[in-house]
């Protein structure tokens, strides 16, 4: 009997903090970390102080945590295709689609928001979101370039740097914008164009010349 309800709440309170972290998420992103309080997250979790302390200690503790795992959240969705039959355009044109529609969501422009706000404050969280987030990317694309490089597919001197170039022109002015919060007007067609580009531009620098 013990062990039956242990492993009917256990799911039940996994939920609970996701509550929580979806409604924490909120109020940081309406009001910054500065405007942002305990109390506010009650009211809007509908929860109480002391299951938010239990779970992440206070307010420092709920931002480290919804900026570790939301990002590692947002970010999970690219590479999961598999690209092995694909040719390096069209490889490149789904690695750059993938990265624009998960860095572009509310939620991924939002946590970006507050890192680029917090991360004096913050440095060991800041630090932490590079890992999780632009380093862990760049690092999965570079063995991606090294082995088209090694099938002779591709010319790369330096693999980790065209990768972090690769990444930079494809999110480009329009990230940017995003992150001040000019948003094109139609986000899937402004996706396509920077694609399109990103990879044109790209396949021209590392393409081998007797493949033309």
């Amino acid at each position: 009997m013990v062990t039956t309800t242990q492993r009917r709440s256990r799911p039940r309170g996994e939920s609970r903090r996701c509550e929580i972290l979806d409604a924490a998420l909120q109020v940081f992103l309406e009001s910054g970390y500065n405007g942002a309080t305990i109390d506010l997250v009650v009211a809007k979790a509908n929860a109480s102080k002391a299951t938010i302390y239990n779970h992440f200690g206070g307010k420092d503790g709920l931002f480290s945590t919804i900026v570790k795992e939301r990002t590692e959240h947002i970010l999970s969705c690219i590479f999961v295709q598999d690209i092995s039959d694909m040719d390096v355009p069209t490889a490149l044109s789904q690695i750059a689609r993938q990265l624009l529609t998960a860095t572009m969501t509310p939620d991924a422009l939002g946590i970006y928001r507050l890192i680029l706000s917090e991360g004096v404050r913050f440095p060991e969280l800041a630090q932490t979101f590079y890992r999780i987030g632009p380093e862990q990317i760049t690092a999965h694309l570079a063995r991606i370039l090294v082995g088209w490089r090694e099938r002779g597919l591709i010319v790369v001197d330096d693999p980790e740097c065209t990768a972090s170039q690769f990444l930079t022109i494809v999110l480009g002015e329009m990230h940017l914008r995003a992150v001040a919060g000019l948003l094109p007007a139609d986000l899937e067609a402004a996706i396509d164009r920077n694609v399109c580009n990103a990879v044109e531009l790209f396949w021209r620098g590392i393409r081998r010349e007797d493949r033309l």
